[in-house]
């Protein structure tokens, strides 16, 4: 990014000092793949998904080694338990997504790809060589190990050339649309949608505005008549628009808000792994809703049923998963961790009967 940082800075008449900081503790990549089941005491094991992660550690847990987890969906005070129980050494090994290459500071000696690719929201390509150091840049802590070690499951040529291969420079910068867009007087869909349509000049980058337009949209198609200022508002919230159950409750809170009505907190749903992640979700984004539009919260009881959430998560992926696995969330039959599924084979195909069903007494 040097280069682009600093073109920018100078396009802006500023000055620069450049400063370059070494790596302390040499970073060696290992030439051998070696068996994840076969683990030693500091690795960190990598995969890219929630089910991966789940899988390994299933598999792990079957030969007798209990791992710490990480992925992006657990909520932040969850990671921190379990980043706990791996520093105290309750647990000696760790398996997670790149979710620890983003300012985890963990004592992991040797990092493990399982994998080579990863699904980046719209390709499953190959890992870039700046992520595979980033990862890999984890293994060796300063002060715990004298050299830090990278390998992989499998004979992998993305990670070998990779982790050697030089970085791609940053040619482009992202350009962002400001609140500028308000003082207009037209529709704030409409002025989006011509902002996105006009060129950028070099180097500069339009950032994607796909989902603004699909909130916008959303809340057009539900009725409900916020102003520019606040349906701007209201697209810069953060939560996974993706999530049906996540889309109800903010055109709940919109609804809420339009009629003077108090912001109501999500209720609890499923007990299950999956359930609680939305939960904690759905509190996440009751606050941020709260906040974006200055309504009141209580936010002692939030940060009580946060924590009481992240716990229940911690106490699943500790005790109750290695022991009896995932659930179907309908009849709670044993179902593997690695199943990408909420409910089991027979209550899908019990669901898609009914289903059937009813689709052929409407034909009547």
């Amino acid at each position: 990014a040097r280069n682009i940082l600093i073109r920018l800075i100078e396009s802006c008449g500023d000055t620069w000092e450049l400063e370059v900081h070494e790596r302390t503790t040499p970073l060696v990549c290992m030439s051998h793949t070696v068996d994840y089941t076969r683990v030693q005491p500091g690795d960190a094991l990598i995969t890219f998904s929630k089910v991966g992660v789940l899988s390994i550690a299933e598999d792990l847990r079957q030969h007798g080694k209990e791992p710490a987890i990480i992925y992006g969906a657990l909520p932040y005070a969850t990671r921190k338990l379990q980043m706990e129980r791996f520093l105290r050494g309750e647990t000696r090994v760790l398996v997670a997504t790149d979710a620890i290459g983003m300012g985890l500071n963990l004592p992991i000696r040797r990092v493990v790809f399982t994998r080579d690719r990863k699904f980046d929201g719209q390709h499953n390509r190959p890992l870039r060589p700046e992520e595979i150091r980033q990862i890999g840049g984890r293994a060796g802590r300063f002060g715990v190990y004298d050299q830090g070690f990278v390998t992989a499951t499998m004979d992998s040529e993305t990670i070998w050339q990779g982790f050697d291969a030089p970085a791609t420079p940053i040619r482009e910068a992202m350009l962002g649309f400001s609140d500028l867009v308000l003082r207009v007087d037209h529709d704030l869909l409409e002025v989006l949608q011509v902002w996105n349509s006009i060129p950028a000049i070099a180097p500069y980058r339009k950032m994607p505005i796909d989902r603004y337009i699909f909130i916008l949209k959303t809340l057009e198609e539900a009725g409900l008549a916020l102003d520019k200022e606040q349906s701007l508002r209201a697209a810069t919230i953060p939560f996974d628009e993706r999530e049906d159950e996540l889309l109800d409750y903010f055109l709940l809170y919109c609804g809420q808000y339009l009629d003077g009505r108090t912001i109501e907190p999500p209720r609890r749903g499923k007990a299950s792994l999956d359930g609680l992640e939305l939960y904690s979700q759905m509190l996440d984004l009751y606050y941020s809703f709260c906040r974006a539009f200055r309504q009141p919260v209580d936010l002692d009881w939030l940060r009580a049923e946060k924590e009481a959430t992240a716990l229940r998560i911690n106490e699943l992926l500790v005790r109750e998963l290695s022991q009896k696995g995932k659930s179907c969330q309908i009849c709670h039959a044993p179902m593997p961790l690695s199943s990408k599924f909420r409910v089991c084979y027979a209550c899908m195909m019990k669901h898609k009967k009914q289903l059937g069903a009813q689709k052929a007494g409407k034909n009547r």
